[in-house]
């Protein structure tokens, strides 16, 4: 097979939290008020709030028994799956992160995944089509037994889920400290249409960034959302740190355009922190690769993850948020999360956004107030389709976001289960100098990398 490299230069691809890291002062951005303001909950402790990447593994097949008794989900059925103690997932975890897939649903559905012992939320967690496969990472709040809980709206579907990951609840897991998140400026770090086109069935891209000395071999995973397009027939992409991922990541229809969010562990490619994305189906497609963050082991003031009640903070139909009409074409509206979801350390929400049934074929864009409108999207439609995608939403100041539509007329809901805020208490380990910085456009003196590179195989 022919092996084609691509070098890209590095553009706007400025780390929110990265002068923490190397000790950049981020004069040009705003700094947030000071934690000792924090609206939210009370600080942080030792390892609270840090991530910890496990080898994918499947949890949930009701296909199989694994996970659930065997057999379809019926029309407002749930299975509960444990997951605390399974998959490499310890005890004492806050909240844990599933890539869920409804496998040939009987009937257009939604599934909602919650946390167990808590009253079901009138959220969505994704929305699939009658007779297709589909897949969303969703991050969900743990129960105090260790379960989660999801739920089938209408018909009759089988439910997959594979763990990738945890955010550790207790101060002190028996694994110790995770990692620590990092926002960067959305960037599009990779296009096979514009680098030797569509992939054809088990072609592979690696991805990776120079992010600087000290830096590197400390990032331990990328948040980052994967789009395919114009696929010749159904099949799935995988992403992982090998060449060789072991579970799905994006599910796909012929020419359908469909992305998920994923936070991918990496490892070194090249001598640089970086992962795969291998073309799984058996035709051929073309794959976009979005960075919207990443995680490292560094010690210093990053941002750690607060589990919260999954909570609808905007819907378009009904006006939650804002208006009571949908988004138009080109049109980019300015939401202001609620203080129930965000406070005065708050830099990003995850949330599952979802379009409902727009009027034309289109994608959705979510970004801090603070910058101009990324090169990147978050989610796509088809005319008439429902598609949810999980989305790590940056605030600028005021805590204020947008929500871009490129074309028609696009009813957007936007559901969050939790935030990334800035670390209160001071580190275990020596910290450098400097903390967080708000983006703006001008920002530029905070810390980039030196490239980011595709390679074919």
């Amino acid at each position: 097979m022919s092996h084609r490299t691509t070098i890209l230069a590095a553009t706007a691809v400025t780390a929110t939290a990265l002068a923490a890291l190397t000790g950049a002062a981020a004069q040009a951005a705003p700094t947030k008020a000071s934690t000792a303001a924090r609206a939210m909950n009370t600080p942080f402790v030792g390892a609270q709030g840090t991530y910890r990447h496990v080898t994918p593994a499947r949890i949930l097949d009701t296909r199989s028994g694994n996970g659930a008794p065997q057999g379809l989900v019926g029309a407002g059925r749930e299975v509960s799956v444990l997951v605390a103690g399974r998959g490499g997932i310890p005890g004492g975890v806050s909240a844990v992160v599933l890539n869920i897939t409804a496998v040939t649903p009987s009937t257009n559905t939604f599934l909602t995944a919650y946390p167990s012992g808590t009253t079901r939320p009138s959220t969505s967690s994704l929305n699939v089509a009658a007779r297709t496969n589909r897949a969303n990472l969703v991050t969900v709040p743990v129960g105090s037994d260790g379960r989660v809980r999801i739920y089938n709206s209408t018909g009759t579907t089988h439910i997959l889920a594979d763990v990738v990951g945890a955010y550790h609840g207790v101060a002190s897991p028996t694994t110790g400290v995770g990692s620590q998140y990092y926002t960067v400026e959305p960037e599009r770090f990779y296009d096979s249409r514009q680098d030797g086109g569509a992939y054809v069935a088990g072609e592979w891209v690696s991805v990776w960034a120079d992010w600087g000395a000290g830096v590197n071999e400390k990032v331990t995973a990328y948040a980052a959302n994967i789009t395919v397009l114009q696929g010749t027939s159904s099949g799935y992409v995988a992403a992982g740190p090998t060449s060789n991922p072991s579970t799905s990541t994006v599910n796909y229809g012929k020419n359908q355009v469909i992305a998920n969010m994923s936070v991918v562990p990496s490892s070194m490619v090249e001598g640089f922190p970086g992962f795969y994305v291998i073309n799984r189906g058996p035709g051929s497609v073309q794959i976009i690769v979005d960075v919207v963050g990443i995680y490292t082991t560094e010690g210093g003031d990053g941002l750690r993850f607060r589990s919260l009640p999954p909570r609808r903070i905007v819907d378009t139909r009904s006006g939650i948020g804002g208006n009571a009409t949908p988004i138009g074409a080109n049109v980019a509206r300015q939401y202001a999360a609620p203080p129930e979801v965000a406070g005065d350390a708050t830099y990003t929400l995850v949330a599952n956004t979802t379009i409902a049934r727009p009027t034309a074929a289109t994608y959705v864009t979510t970004y801090s107030n603070d910058i101009p409108k990324p090169g990147v999207s978050n989610l796509n439609a088809a005319a008439g389709e429902t598609s949810a995608n999980s989305t790590f939403v940056g605030l600028g100041a005021g805590n204020l976001f947008r929500i871009h539509n490129a074309a028609g007329q696009a009813p957007v809901i936007m559901d969050v289960m939790g935030s990334f805020e800035l670390f209160a208490a001071p580190p275990a380990s020596p910290s450098p100098q400097g903390a967080p910085a708000r983006q703006t456009g001008s920002a530029a003196t905070s810390h980039t990398p030196n490239g980011f590179h595709g390679s074919r195989g």
